[in-house]
């Protein structure tokens, strides 16, 4: 039963790994985002709204030398192997 119980969990990790790898909102935007604003830290990274040929990433990051804290809504297009990005649809101070 214990051998059931790893493979499970195996399977579920590496389904896991593989949302991680494909989802845009995850390296993808790190990368894009540290390539145009290479001072900035990121503090959250996540996926909101979504379509089969979109989503929108919500990034919250604290600009370099300040204490305010702002979020960006970016939107990236699926270009059928890769997802693109496209452009920031929102950008807000929040604190």
């Amino acid at each position: 039963m214990l051998k059931y119980y790893i493979a499970l969990f195996v399977i579920a990790g590496i389904a896991l790994y593989y949302v991680f790898i494909t989802d845009p909102c995850n390296r993808q935007l790190r990368a894009d985002f540290y390539s145009k604003y290479p001072g900035y830290e990121i503090l959250f990274a996540g996926s909101g709204e979504a379509s089969t040929g979109s989503v929108q990433c919500h990034v919250t990051y604290e600009k370099p030398d300040s204490e305010q804290i702002y979020e960006d809504i970016w939107l990236y297009q699926n270009s059928g192997s890769d997802w693109t990005f496209s452009t920031i649809l929102q950008s807000e101070q929040i604190l």
